[in-house]
């Protein structure tokens, strides 16, 4: 059986739009967690250089958070997997991510949070 994975994954109009993981042993280790080591800004950068984002509206393309976006977390005091997602998170997404990140359904929670909704168009910094 495939090992479980950890990373992250973007979602436009209800469906999974792209989504990049490592196996749990090879990915990057902290006090608390094992995540994948490529955050969202970073990742966004490179779909940028293969040509992934050009399957979005030209306004969406400039910014990571221009779509709701996700991470998968393997928590090590809780021993389980957390998928952090936004809003726009649906059961077709959440089978498609478990069974993408092959995660086992007893050991797996969902986790809403604001953070990985798009930021609102007239947000100033």
């Amino acid at each position: 059986m495939d090992e479980p994975r950890v990373g992250i994954f973007w979602i436009h109009e209800g469906k999974l739009f792209h989504a990049e993981s490592s196996p749990r042993s090879k990915a990057a280790h902290t006090r608390i967690s094992i995540d994948y080591a490529t955050g969202h800004y970073a990742a966004w950068f490179i779909m940028g250089k293969r040509g992934i984002l050009e399957e979005l509206p030209p306004h969406m393309r400039d910014e990571y958070d221009s779509i709701s976006r996700g991470r998968v977390v393997y928590l090590l005091e809780k021993e389980s997997y957390v998928i952090y997602h936004g809003d726009d998170y649906n059961e077709s997404i959440h089978r498609e991510i478990m069974e993408i990140f092959n995660l086992p359904e007893d050991a797996t929670i969902d986790g809403i949070d604001e953070h990985y909704n798009p930021l609102p168009e007239d947000f100033l910094f």
